[in-house]
């Protein structure tokens, strides 16, 4: 072999084992601090209270964001008989992101990162379509607000599921 495939192979070598420092590193503060990943991590910690382990914080964040749900649901609910067109959409939403964050919870189970993250994004665009529909709303708006949080719940156990193994 000539010299010059002997430094390339050592030069491949030296960035893969560089690549597998920073990642273990990198991996290192998940495992003090899984919301690190996240957009959101004081809602994050707030939510996961204080789990270490990066599966059972998924299944936590993901039980809690299905409470908040059905608490937005409820609130919906009151605000069909006022209002009709918007909440109805969000009601509907509401409705699709449960039975998505539902499904979840089996994945988390089954082991399955692929329709976990399938479903937890499904429900992240349930959050916004409920947000966009309810942005134009007048008045003092409980629903595009708690479609807000929402979101950002669901955009962390998104973050949270990429550590998942």
């Amino acid at each position: 072999m000539s010299t010059t495939t002997h430094m390339t192979i050592l030069g491949m070598i030296f960035l893969l084992l560089a690549a597998s420092c920073r990642s273990a590193a990198a991996f290192s503060l998940f495992l003090d601090d899984p919301c690190t990943v996240t957009d959101f991590p004081a809602l994050c910690r707030g939510t996961i209270k204080g789990q270490k382990n990066v599966n059972a914080a998924t299944d936590v964040a993901i039980a809690e964001l299905m409470k908040r749900t059905r608490h937005a649901r409820d609130i919906a609910k009151k605000e069909l008989k006022v209002l009709d067109g918007c909440v109805s959409t969000c009601l509907s939403n509401f409705n699709s992101a449960f039975d998505n964050l539902d499904k979840a919870l089996k994945n988390i189970k089954e082991g399955d990162r692929f329709s976990l993250n399938i479903n937890l994004s499904a429900a992240l665009t349930d959050y916004d379509t409920c947000s966009e529909t309810m942005k134009g709303t007048p008045g003092n708006n409980a629903i595009y607000k708690s479609a807000g949080v929402l979101y950002k719940m669901a955009d962390n156990c998104l973050a949270l599921s990429t550590l998942f193994n």
